[in-house]
């Protein structure tokens, strides 16, 4: 060990002396780069459990890491991981056995169900390579979703804490990182955080912020009072300064939406009320400390009075009527997953203005259905929607359950909540935080019932 230690020294020493030579002044950097992604390779390949962490760390800067399709570190670090938890569960009995229960709960059938039917529609959907890249997205997802339900409570929790310190960090990196051209912050203006906003754009981007937000204030930073209240100014004007009404929404009505669930409105208590005092102060500062960042927030949160423009209750309209057209003449199996944008071309005048401009710059269609049950209907049709309220019910009635005990769980419980509420404005059906949250509740609903087991076992032998 000490001579492979020594060995490694010298390697590096002599890579880093002699890296002027083939990478000018940034030569030395570039080598401990590399250094470090192989150290980093490795410990993920030794400790699943890693590369898990890092994953959830690595959200808030998706998009900051990947240069491309073929040059994604997100993707890389996820095979990674993925490979370094298939060789554990070959030699690992008690992650293998965890493994087996994972898949006894109704949650991750049905959200393997409904991969399956994804990856059944690449039979009948017109564009076939569309569908073929949605159904690999949905089985990285579904892979997630498993390597975040297999990590014990105590790595749960450090998976969120990483998730939601790299949130807050990625408020301040939004603005210290370059703005990549064709962004919607180079473009508007508007905040998105490091890079294009995960590739989603500053609506996404706040609603991953809130999520983070409920769930290290009402889980995993609850017992810690002080660095909430520190933490929370960074995750208000992180979502603020998007400007996202949809973030906006899902801020002010999760906490009161919570409040009518049965049972849970004692464990939130008093805590509802600075949230909803901070948030008053945060946008009272913004407006008058940054200007530039505040008016335009306040122009576009006075926008969802105006029913009739086309940019917002009146333009998301006509979005839902184009998807339900395709719907109506798609009913049972849908036009095949990914296809929506080519299917409402005929029918959602938003669609066309999107894909002509997407035209322009020869980057094919676009559009969506910017609401997540028209988009899973549209697309899986009568069947996909199905299996996909069975995972929302399945998701929710355990969270709940598990709130009732845990703050985690109530945190989870909230995150929920919110990608729900997003979902009603945005196609957030494919989202990664997502199936991080169904993961969540897997991993609490395997602690809970190990928990009970072995509180029978204890009374048995008595």
């Amino acid at each position: 060990m000490y001579a492979g230690a020594l060995l490694l020294a010298v390697v590096v020493g002599a890579a880093v002396a002699y890296s002027e030579g083939y990478g000018g002044d940034k030569g030395p950097y570039l080598v401990l780069g590399a250094f470090l992604v192989i150290a980093a390779a490795v410990a993920i390949l030794l400790q699943w459990r890693l590369g898990a962490l890092l994953m959830c760390a690595a959200l808030p800067f998706e998009s900051a890491i990947d240069f491309g399709p073929m040059t994604s570190g997100t993707k890389a670090l996820g095979f990674l991981t993925f490979s370094s938890l298939a060789l554990a569960l070959l030699t690992d009995e008690k992650l293998f056995e965890r493994f087996k229960r994972l898949w006894q709960q109704p949650l991750a059938p049905a959200v393997g169900a409904f991969v399956l039917w994804v990856a059944a529609s690449i039979l009948w959907a017109s564009n076939k390579g569309d569908a073929v890249g949605t159904t690999v997205s949905f089985l990285g997802m579904l892979g997630l979703m498993v390597v975040i339900g297999l990590l014990e409570k105590r790595y749960l929790v450090l998976a969120w804490a990483a998730l939601a310190f790299s949130a807050a960090l990625s408020v301040p990196g939004g603005y210290i990182l370059p703005v990549p051209e064709g962004s919607d912050m180079a473009a508007s203006g508007r905040f998105g955080g490091p890079g294009r906003a995960a590739g989603t754009g500053p609506n996404s981007y706040a609603l991953n912020l809130a999520i983070a937000f409920f769930v290290a204030y009402f889980g995993v930073l609850r017992r810690h009072t002080m660095t909430a209240l520190l933490l929370s100014p960074v995750f208000l004007y992180g979502i603020f300064a998007t400007a996202s009404r949809t973030g906006l929404i899902a801020l002010v009505a999760t906490p009161l939406l919570a409040l009518l669930v049965p049972r849970l409105a004692p464990r939130l208590g008093l805590r509802i009320l600075p949230v909803y005092v901070l948030g008053a102060a945060a946008i009272v500062v913004i407006v008058l400390a940054i200007p530039s960042v505040g008016e335009r927030t306040l122009e576009r949160y006075t926008t969802l009075s105006q029913y009739q423009s086309e940019e917002t209750w009146n333009g998301r309209w006509a979005n839902w009527q184009g998807a339900l057209k395709v719907i109506d003449s798609h009913r049972i199996l849908g036009v095949g997953a990914g296809n929506y944008a080519e299917a409402a071309l005929d029918y959602s005048p938003t669609v066309q203005e999107h894909s002509a401009a997407k035209a322009a710059e020869e980057e094919g269609l676009a559009g969506a259905a910017h609401n997540t049950f028209l988009g899973v209907a549209s697309q899986l049709g009568l069947v996909g929607l199905i299996l996909f309220l069975g995972i929302l019910f399945f998701a929710f009635t355990t969270a709940w359950l598990i709130a009732q005990t845990s703050d985690l769980g109530t945190g989870i419980f909230l995150g929920l909540m919110v990608a729900l509420i997003g979902g009603m404005a945005l196609t957030w059906e494919n989202q990664k935080i997502v199936f991080i949250l169904f993961g969540s509740v897997l991993a609490l609903q395997l602690h809970d019932s190990a928990r009970r087991a072995l509180v029978g076992r204890a009374e048995g032998s008595r």
